[in-house]
């Protein structure tokens, strides 16, 4: 997988051998990005669910009320939140070149609530006739790399100090990972109940889940305009967007708090780590599917999504190394000389 995914730095770094390129850049820049038009998308976290507790999963989050009868689907993308660019490349001439870029997310926090009901009918404690309910807050954002090798367009005309350019290129995440922090309160009455193989809750509980990325490829792409004060310096601001949907590979439980007290090695490794696959047979380790399957082993789930598409801006600079700068000088001042009388 890391090799595929740095074909395209080798490709790059090929590229400007070939080229015997003398005119390098380093554009530094950074901005803010919002889920932009594609919101519609929904956000995965730890199931929670009295009347299931046995089937661990990742289901589509939620604002629930068991009591109020009420839910409505949590929406968004983790693309939305601080980025950090630094690219590294080579014009060509001065209208195209060709780069590569590093960038660092930091995504916003996405949430919701629930109120789900723990005694009665159809719940793991149904021999309460009263209505007991637990409260849970769900919390999640994500922090990571990803490789951005891009082609630039730019309409920098000789001698031109302001100037439009437009850049493509692809998003090859390498590195990250999505955080799932829950809180749970569970009536003081009821807790003693739930500390158990069932539940493995106490009053107070804190739970993190954490989740690993596969292989995924996305797209992107900004429109901005460049001023060039010096020969070797362009500051800039740009608009920009991308469309990604990052495929999970695994995740883990890294805290499962009771009132304080360490649960991860009473749940076992089946209900604590879970390894994600396109399709589910009777050989996977799912005990829905396979009733032969291994509580010793990572259970297998369907593997979900996670949405990183985003529209926003950055500003920056761009540092250009070599004659590109003094190309531009010369022409410029060709341009505007006239040829002397004979």
């Amino acid at each position: 997988m890391k090799t595929k995914l740095l074909l395209p730095f080798f490709f790059f770094v090929l590229l400007i051998n070939r080229l015997n390129a003398q005119s390098f850049f380093v554009k530094i820049n950074g901005g803010y990005a919002w889920p932009g038009f594609y919101n519609t998308q929904n956000i995965v976290g730890p199931k929670i669910d009295p009347a299931t507790p046995l089937t661990d999963a990742l289901v589509n989050m939620a604002d629930i009320n068991d009591s109020a009868k009420t839910y409505k689907a949590t929406h968004g993308s983790y693309g939305s939140g601080v980025n950090i660019n630094a690219r590294f490349g080579y014009m060509i001439n001065p209208y195209f070149g060709v780069d590569l870029g590093v960038s660092y997310l930091s995504s916003t926090t996405i949430s919701c609530n629930q109120v789900r009901q723990m005694t009665g009918p159809g719940s793991a404690i149904p021999y309460i006739s009263d209505n007991y309910y637990l409260n849970a807050s769900i919390a999640t954002n994500t922090y990571g790399l990803s490789l951005m090798p891009s082609i630039t367009v730019t309409g920098a005309k000789p001698g031109f100090k302001v100037y439009p350019y437009a850049r493509l290129g692809i998003t090859l995440p390498v590195w990250g990972i999505v955080i799932h922090k829950v809180n749970i309160q569970v009536d003081p009455y009821i807790s003693p109940l739930t500390n158990n193989n069932v539940y493995f809750l106490g009053t107070n509980n804190q739970i993190v889940l954490e989740t690993k990325g596969t292989v995924s490829i996305g797209i992107n792409g900004s429109i901005g305009i460049a001023y060039k004060p010096l020969k070797f310096l362009d500051v800039f601001a740009e608009i920009n967007g991308q469309y990604l949907d990052v495929r999970g590979k695994s995740s883990v439980v890294t805290k499962w708090d009771a009132d304080g007290v360490n649960q991860i090695p009473a749940r076992g490794v089946y209900r604590t780590q879970f390894n994600y696959v396109d399709e589910l047979t009777s050989a996977s380790n799912n005990k829905a599917q396979n009733p032969n399957y291994d509580p010793n082993k990572p259970k297998d789930d369907v593997r979900p999504t996670a949405p990183f598409s985003n529209l926003g801006f950055n500003v920056g600079a761009t540092f250009y190394f070599g004659k590109h700068a003094d190309k531009k000088k010369k022409n410029s001042a060709a341009s505007n000389s006239v040829p002397e009388a004979k």
